[in-house]
């Protein structure tokens, strides 16, 4: 039995056909195909039951997939290890920070890292969503930063520490709400303006355009029948709200200068839903042997909070 096989059959197992395991493993489907057919009648008895629209398990497979996911945990464990004591630290520490958690917590922990391993290259990516985590389960990096929910844990087997909080506000540019003549100049000035939500309606709403983070902000905020501005970012979000385009939720991290500023203030919304509150969290494989860098980073936050976890999450 091939390594690849096993790593097919637990790919198939998480997507249930054929052909996302290909686009996954970047293989034709003919040779996906061929290697299960191969691996069943090197096993003896069926693994897949091919009778419905998606391939499924059958018990033995499932029993065997257990055994399979083991051997693929010890082998990357083993090449890990391999790694290391050829090389010492890794030659490539790779970090992916999701695009609305400000990378800047990340600093004083590189900083220790470029004086006690200078010959490690850090390798920093900023991705939108889930990409983060679907990074650190495929091995195409080390690290993510990003906002955790419990939910994510059916991605992957990971080990997460707490970073800090995570909220995500409804802001408006008060001049926004002036031209459309939902408030008076004078009531910009306490912390969070009231509007209603029938007033929204009437006013675009920048919304991110992959909800690929676990929450629905359609089904949350429940704002039917009104003009949407769909952006891929949140830094382009960001933007949109200065410039006066809309309303929208946003990280409070990205716009908490242009709130002291005034150029952006909190919406309250009678009887409404304000704010989500969550944590950011660093994330690293359960199924890899860390290196020197990788224990360097993760100690920093791990030392800082003290509340290392595989299944820690904030609420909203």
């Amino acid at each position: 039995m091939k390594l690849n096989q096993l790593e097919m059959l637990i790919h198939l197992a998480e997507v249930g056909s054929v052909q996302a395991v290909a686009e996954r493993m970047h293989r034709t489907q003919a040779a996906v195909s061929m290697a299960l057919k191969n691996l069943e009648q090197e096993a003896g008895f069926k693994l897949l039951d091919r009778s419905g629209y998606r391939l499924a398990l059958t018990q033995r497979g499932q029993q065997f997939l257990r055994q399979a996911s083991e051997v693929i945990r010890q082998n990357q464990r083993l090449q890990s290890l391999t790694q290391q004591l050829r090389t010492g630290a890794e030659p490539q520490l790779r970090i992916s920070y999701d695009y609305t958690c400000a990378p800047a917590v990340l600093f004083p922990a590189l900083q220790q890292l470029q004086q006690t391993f200078p010959a490690t290259e850090l390798l920093l990516s900023g991705d939108s969503q889930l990409r983060s985590l679907r990074k650190i389960r495929d091995g195409e990096a080390e690290l993510a930063l990003c906002p955790w929910l419990p939910v994510f844990r059916q991605h992957g087997d990971f080990e997460t520490v707490r970073v800090r909080p995570f909220e995500l506000l409804i802001v408006v540019a008060p001049a926004l709400l002036q031209q459309a003549g939902l408030v008076d100049p004078a009531a910009i000035h306490p912390a969070a303006i009231k509007v209603s939500r029938q007033d929204l309606l009437d006013l675009p709403m920048l919304i991110p355009q992959n909800q690929d983070v676990g929450i629905d902000l359609d089904i949350i905020l429940r704002m039917p029948g009104q003009q949407r501005i769909r952006v891929n970012d949140s830094i382009t979000q960001r933007e949109l709200l200065l410039a006066g385009m809309g309303w929208g939720i946003i990280p409070g991290d990205l716009v908490g200068d242009a709130i002291a500023q005034q150029m952006l203030r909190p919406i309250d919304i009678p009887g409404f839903i304000n704010q989500v509150n969550l944590e950011v969290h660093m994330v690293r494989s359960a199924e890899r042997l860390a290196g020197p860098a990788e224990r360097l980073i993760w100690q920093y936050f791990a030392g800082a909070h003290g509340d290392t976890s595989s299944d820690a999450s904030g609420e909203y």
